[in-house]
């Protein structure tokens, strides 16, 4: 798998339009395994289809199903055969059946909240379903465990169809995020705004925005490969960016006299030009597959210039605490900036990076 290959237009407008997608595929799924019971005159065969729809809501993506597609066999298959204790026990007692019942719902129950949460979920249905046989009918109970069985075959199948993947469509979450920072940067620090805009709610948005993404890290770890830990350093960096910026914006905004100071700092006003240049080359990296890793060097050059400015202020005895505020917070923007670009080039291009990997294998060794 090229991990740092370009995205096409398709692939765009599947993430876009990913409920609509899923929806659809819940519904065709529904409509052809419908008519296939209806045709064949399948009794029972409801559970089937419910089974489908539990095992498919909740996951869209690749990544989802590959992982947990033994969870949900292994649920299917350990309650079927629960059910089927269950119902022979309540030929010798149904109370007994009844507290056998009761400690599987508990352990299901129990384990929904662990690391497993699927398998647990398909062992209650299971046993909900098997267990509601007539007493002593342990045909009935059979053939509801292997439309149960069936339910979540079918329901691996459907998904693996032209299948959502979470790491693309966090690639382009991920784009468009920075892209949005990117404007909302232009809007506070142009030189032609002379009052602070009024977008908290923009920053607050993209905010959540940029904690939604973390719901894609394990499936999108799954589908490549990469530990989860590389994608979680990266949305680290990614919420600090936006952190940074807006603590810069209180700084810039703070005074007037600080605000004029920073304006007539020439190696400050660079940052107008650099920090949105940064943003769109790592937007480019993302999507585009433009492998050029130049702007780093440019980072770190723009580094050494505001430490050197700190050293001159100092000497020069400012006073106004908000430039120091901001010409600190600037440097920490262009370290988090060179770190997020730096090791998003190795995740994507990972020349020679095994240690990223979780079997220590690189993609196009396998």
């Amino acid at each position: 798998m090229q991990l740092g290959k370009k995205i096409s237009k398709l692939e765009q407008l599947s993430c876009k339009y990913s409920r609509w997608i899923h929806a659809t595929r819940i519904s065709l799924a529904f409509l052809i395994t419908f008519v296939v019971i209806r045709y064949f005159k399948l009794d029972g065969a409801s559970y089937a289809l419910i089974t489908m729809l539990i095992v498919m809501g909740p996951q869209p993506y690749w990544g989802n199903v590959s992982s947990r597609a033994v969870q949900r066999t292994g649920g299917t298959i350990i309650g079927a055969l629960s059910g089927l204790i269950g119902l022979y026990l309540e030929t010798y007692s149904f109370p007994l059946m009844l507290l056998w019942s009761a400690v599987l719902m508990f352990i299901a129950g129990y384990l929904t909240l662990g690391k497993r949460p699927y398998m647990a979920l398909l062992i209650g249905a299971t046993v909900a379903v098997v267990s509601c046989a007539p007493p002593n009918d342990m045909e009935s109970a059979i053939t509801r465990s292997i439309y149960v069985l069936a339910g979540s075959l079918l329901a691996m199948v459907y998904t693996s169809i032209y299948p959502q993947r979470a790491y693309t469509d966090l690639r382009i979450k991920l784009s468009a995020s920075l892209s949005q920072i990117n404007t909302l940067y232009a809007a506070y620090f142009s030189p032609r705004v002379p009052e602070r805009p009024d977008m908290d709610d923009q920053l607050k948005d993209e905010l959540d925005a940029i904690i939604k993404l973390r719901n894609l890290i394990a499936p999108a770890s799954n589908e490549t490969n990469l530990k989860k830990e590389v994608f979680e350093s990266l949305q680290t960096l990614h919420r600090n960016l936006l952190a940074t910026m807006t603590l810069m914006i209180d700084a810039y905004w703070s005074s007037r006299e600080s605000h004029l100071l920073i304006e007539s700092e020439p190696a400050l006003s660079g940052l107008h030009q650099l920090i949105p240049q940064a943003l769109e080359s790592l937007q480019n990296k993302l999507c585009m597959d433009i492998s050029n890793n130049q702007i780093s060097g440019e980072l770190r050059q723009k580094t050494q210039d505001l430490n050197d400015l700190v050293l001159k202020s100092l000497e020069g005895k400012i006073t106004e605490t908000p430039f120091y505020a901001y010409v600190w917070l600037s440097l920490q923007m262009l370290k988090q900036l060179t770190d997020f670009n730096d090791q998003l080039h190795t995740a994507l291009y990972h020349n020679g990076h095994r240690h990223l990997f979780k079997d220590g294998k690189l993609p196009d060794e396998k």
